[in-house]
């Protein structure tokens, strides 16, 4: 199996546990020149996508497990969208570099490690992946990811980068509820997310762009309406872009940037009760 079949693999099997499958080591890299992949993963009727609600219990609601439960549901499914978009992307840029292919697979299997901790989780408790709507937020966004560039920018630098922040809050939250079992599940998805905007900050700047012009490079690769509110929480933690390899210009202007979603009720409570905030 060569890295693009895996990809394709990935892509096209309908069932939830194939997408999980790990090679057991990596693929062979022979290239598809002109390929174009589909716009839409592959989807049993079980985790099929929707346009239904779902929405996340709010935060002074995690003392509840079954809340908890469905906070790690609604990640779970964020997961296996990164599994099939890294995927998408592996078959999408065939001529990047071979070590832009090769941190994309080392992406997906580290997506997978966080989806079965998930589904482990989920699964004990007595819940499947599918057993609420799932929405396809990252795909999408698939029309405004037809760079390499442009798709780093939304997964890595946005909702990668968004995922710094959830991560922390919510391992926080699980741990300030006694949950510690679920809270270490939460840290070491954060320690992977920082990888993986690392990798993506690597590929947004490969030209040379300066520190001190890294977001206004990052503006120019997004779409309207998708803005850069869409790359931090509704608590947000600057030091968790310069850890991630973003500059210090980068980390204040994406704090400084508001937008009529901001000041949401979640942030408030995680700020007031949990005693957290950024610093």
């Amino acid at each position: 199996m060569t890295l693009n079949e895996y990809a394709q693999f990935l892509l096209s099997s309908p069932n939830l546990e194939d997408k999980l499958y790990s090679p057991n080591k990596m693929p062979e890299d022979v290239l598809w020149l002109n390929f174009v992949p589909k716009d839409r993963p592959e989807r049993s009727s079980k985790i099929i996508f929707s346009d239904k609600k779902s929405k996340m219990p709010r935060v002074e609601h995690l003392n509840s497990e079954e809340n908890r439960i469905l906070s790690l549901h609604h990640f779970a499914n964020h997961e296996l969208m990164a599994v099939e978009i890294f995927a998408w992307a592996i078959l999408k840029f065939q001529n990047a570099p071979s070590s832009v292919r090769k941190s994309l697979y080392k992406t997906i299997l580290e997506e997978q490690k966080h989806l079965k901790l998930y589904l482990n989780s989920i699964r004990e408790w007595g819940m499947d992946l599918g057993d609420r709507p799932l929405n396809y937020i990252f795909w999408k966004q698939t029309p405004n990811m037809q760079s390499l560039q442009k798709f780093f920018a939304i997964m890595a630098l946005s909702f990668e980068g968004a995922n710094l922040d959830f991560s922390m809050i919510y391992q926080k939250a699980f741990e300030k509820f006694g949950d510690q079992k679920r809270a270490d599940i939460m840290q070491i998805v954060h320690d992977d997310e920082i990888r993986h905007v690392k990798r993506g900050v690597k590929v947004v700047f490969s030209d040379g762009i300066s520190e001190d012009q890294q977001w206004e490079k990052y503006l120019d690769l997004l779409t309207h309406p998708f803005t850069p509110r869409r790359a931090k929480g509704f608590l947000y933690f600057p030091e968790l872009r310069t850890k991630a390899g973003l500059s210090t210009e980068f980390a204040e202007a994406l704090g400084a940037y508001t937008d009529e979603y901001d000041g949401t009720t979640n942030a408030r409570i995680v700020k007031n009760v949990f005693g957290m905030g950024a610093g």
